[in-house]
């Protein structure tokens, strides 16, 4: 590989937003040109940094399949936010080409408009029936990463949510105990059709670190991370009024502080010895 190519790979991973902004300062074609030389999966944290309207653009005019394996490579966040800038004619191609888990996610925040929580929500989430056993739901949760998880929730048939558990208060529970059993079952829920000015004062971030987005039904779709609200709250300083960008950082202040050491407690407790009168995760 050639040394500008690598000093370009490094820019890339290394300082997105930067990268974005310089690619922005060129025409289109040479835009196009870029995109279309570059990786997917290099371009993964630079796409989304870029203004949505000119990598709308530019993804338009580039080779439809590695259009489509640079926004598969995006957070579904991220490649909703641009996919809506694309013409409705080229964005059904492009949908059909990804993998259809991937297209479905991008697909369920295109439904709703920009800026309510149902496109904004992050659909990673850990689920689980209301009849699985504590032992097998810490089973499951051994096997992947917990670091951005704060709860179970634990999610009907059809798709409702029927109530939330602590990941902590997972470990603690009785192993043969079932999760419907044990889970929390009042708290407060935001709303898929929540606007950013309800994302942002949403009496659910004073009850839970992440409050799940549910939709008309009361199905789980995912949920709001502290994230998105400091990113609103910082967009929304000017046409808002400083009061409401405020109470949504100390709002979203508290969910951090204390959710901070999550991660670290549960990989202790993943890796400890089960207490007494219990069987250990995954066994």
């Amino acid at each position: 590989m050639e040394v500008d190519r690598i000093l370009a790979d490094a820019f890339l991973a290394g300082h997105p937003a930067e990268a974005a902004r310089e690619i922005e300062c060129h025409p289109l074609p040479a835009i196009v040109a870029f995109l279309s030389d570059c990786a997917p999966d290099e371009l993964a944290r630079v796409v989304p940094a870029m203004d949505p309207a000119l990598a709308a653009a530019a993804l338009a005019a580039i080779d439809a399949d590695h259009a489509t394996g640079i926004l598969a490579a995006l957070p579904a966040a991220a490649a909703s936010v641009v996919l809506r800038r694309v013409n409705a004619d080229q964005r059904g191609p492009i949908l059909e080409r990804m993998q259809p888990a991937a297209a479905a996610r991008i697909r369920m925040r295109l439904q709703y408009p920009a800026d309510t929580a149902g496109a904004l929500l992050d659909p990673a989430v850990l689920t689980a029936p209301p009849d699985l056993t504590v032992a097998d739901a810490l089973q499951r949760l051994g096997r992947g990463d917990l670091r951005a998880h704060s709860y179970l929730f634990v999610v009907a048939a059809d798709g409702v949510l029927a109530g939330v558990i602590g990941l902590g208060e997972l470990l603690n529970a009785a192993r043969d105990a079932r999760v419907g059993a044990i889970a929390r079952r009042e708290f407060e829920v935001m709303r898929a059709s929540a606007g950013r000015d309800a994302i942002l004062t949403h009496p659910s971030w004073l009850d839970l670190q992440t409050p799940p987005v549910v939709d008309a039904s009361g199905r789980l779709l995912g949920v709001m991370r502290y994230a998105m609200v400091r990113t609103l709250a910082a967009e929304s300083s000017q046409g808002l009024g400083t009061s409401v960008a405020a109470a949504a950082l100390e709002i979203g202040e508290l969910a951090w502080e204390a959710g901070s050491d999550m991660a670290g407690e549960l990989a202790a407790a993943f890796a400890a010895p089960a207490p007494a009168g219990k069987e250990p995760a995954g066994n």
